[in-house]
């Protein structure tokens, strides 16, 4: 049963670099479909954003970019090595129960050693590296083909009526 997602910030928004010591974002806009893929998952399960980012950033992306962060369950801020752990917890549940969906190999094959699913989502500016297709992790091209996989994924294990009627509303298909 997926009982929750955990997405990587960096799969649903892109910002320019923030300005020189401080905690100001610049020219911050969600990435096409990710305000949808947020919104669909988390009319079913609980949503996580994970990150590594400054939580000052953080804090300034919520702010300009409200209607991205509104379904969100929580935000979690940490270290890289621990930050999926730290999620884990958080959440309270078991880590097969967790789907993550990020777009660095590391966290990909950190996900796998702890036990969640992964499917990754990759940014267009840095492909993944070949490993990850050979560990048999999923590839989403897209946030819209993230959300049908795992809208499919919840009718198949009967957790949850598929609602196509939303699904076409929130991303034509």
């Amino acid at each position: 049963m997926i009982a929750a997602v955990v997405m990587d910030l960096d799969g649903i928004i892109e910002s320019a670099p923030l300005w020189r010591g401080t905690d100001h974002v610049r020219q911050v806009r969600a990435i096409d479909d990710a305000d949808a893929l947020v919104r669909v998952l988390a009319g079913y399960v609980p949503v996580v954003i994970a990150t590594t980012a400054p939580a000052g950033y953080v804090a300034a992306l919520t702010d300009q970019l409200p209607d991205l962060f509104d379904p969100v369950s929580s935000i979690v801020v940490g270290d890289p090595a621990d930050l999926l752990e730290i999620t884990l917890e958080s959440l309270g549940m078991a880590a097969g129960n967790v789907v993550a969906l990020l777009n660095s190999a590391e966290g990909l094959m950190d996900a796998r050693a702890l036990g969640m699913r992964a499917m990754a989502l990759p940014s267009p500016r840095s492909p993944l590296p070949w490993q990850v297709a050979d560990a048999g992790i999923p590839i989403s091209p897209a946030p819209h083909h993230a959300a049908v996989s795992l809208l499919r994924a919840f009718r198949t294990e009967g957790v949850i009526p598929l609602r196509w009627k939303l699904i076409r509303q929130l991303l034509p298909v």
